[in-house]
């Protein structure tokens, strides 16, 4: 290792936080000229350039990006080793970080980290969902562990790694009426559509289907990113949405739901755990194995 000082470490961090040089001087209270320096020194140490200096605001280069989980894991896996040494009570301290998409964290994540955590009971884990375009970047950027989210080309590739959790579908849905009719069906006109972000990995998905059945005629009264919250639209009976199966099942069971189509307008999906390539803290690393170990 070349002579890499854990303090310039702690600085890219800051810098990769702020985006601004002068903000994460002052932040590690240092004069900008002196913070550069050590910038600098690391880039010439590790022998990359890490940031784009071009671009406003910062920018990680590619190499940065993956050189950020690098830097995360070693300064958080050596502060855990020092805790340990010194006696400090490290009990509560989370030691494995994800991000997870909305409906994944509400519905697989809870039944998967349960079945693993009854033979590893040292994991804590820090936990935020948000929505899927955001935990691929906190993958990206080095700031999870993990990410539990939907396919996705760039992490199908190098330097990710990824394991399948989930194969379900997306299915169109109403809710049903006194007579345990559907209340919304494709025959009608002005058929109201609760439709996912346009932006959205399943807002992507469900569009890209009606693009196919122009003849349908939806009329979108309602948006969201969430699929929780569309499904609770279509229980107050306000329209049509398309729901993934693992989170409909309870409803369809209790007859409050109908798939309206379980053919040709039915969505395949499938969803994934991913990670950086590089090395990750040790219970990281146990997480990762026991993974298989839970599948076999």
């Amino acid at each position: 290792m070349k002579n890499i000082e854990t303090k310039w470490l702690e600085d890219f961090l800051i810098l990769e936080e702020t985006r601004n040089f002068s903000q994460a001087a002052e932040n590690r209270n240092l004069s900008q000229s002196a913070f550069s320096r050590r910038i600098i020194a690391l880039e010439e140490a590790v022998g990359v350039k890490l940031f784009n200096r071009v671009s406003s605001p910062l920018q990680l280069t590619e190499e940065g990006k993956l050189f950020h989980s690098q830097a995360r894991n070693l300064l958080q896996q050596l502060q855990y080793n020092l805790d340990e040494l010194q006696g400090q009570n490290i009990q509560n301290k989370p030691n494995i970080t994800f991000a997870a998409a909305h409906s994944l964290s509400l519905s697989i994540m809870p039944k998967l980290i349960s079945d693993i955590g009854q033979s590893h009971h040292q994991f804590i884990y820090s936990v935020e969902a948000i929505d899927v375009d955001q935990t691929v970047k906190t993958l990206v950027e080095g700031k999870s562990d993990f990410i539990f989210s939907f396919y996705d080309d760039l992490l199908s590739q190098e330097p990710f790694l990824s394991k399948e959790i989930l194969e379900s579908k997306l299915y169109p849905v109403s809710a049903l009426n006194q007579n345990k009719e559907a209340i919304f069906n494709f025959s009608q006109n002005d058929i109201p559509l609760l439709n996912y972000t346009k932006q959205s990995y399943m807002g992507r998905l469900v569009n890209r289907k009606l693009n196919l059945y122009v003849h349908l005629n939806f009329k979108t009264i309602f948006v969201s990113s969430m699929s929780e919250l569309l499904k609770k639209m279509v229980l107050n009976k306000q329209g049509i949405a398309w729901l993934p199966e693992y989170s409909i099942k309870d409803e369809l069971k209790q007859n409050k739901l109908t798939i309206l189509n379980d053919n040709e307008l039915t969505i395949p999906i499938k969803a994934y755990i991913y990670r950086i390539s590089s090395r990750l803290n040790s219970y990281a690393e146990q997480f990762w194995d026991s993974l298989d170990k839970k599948r076999g």
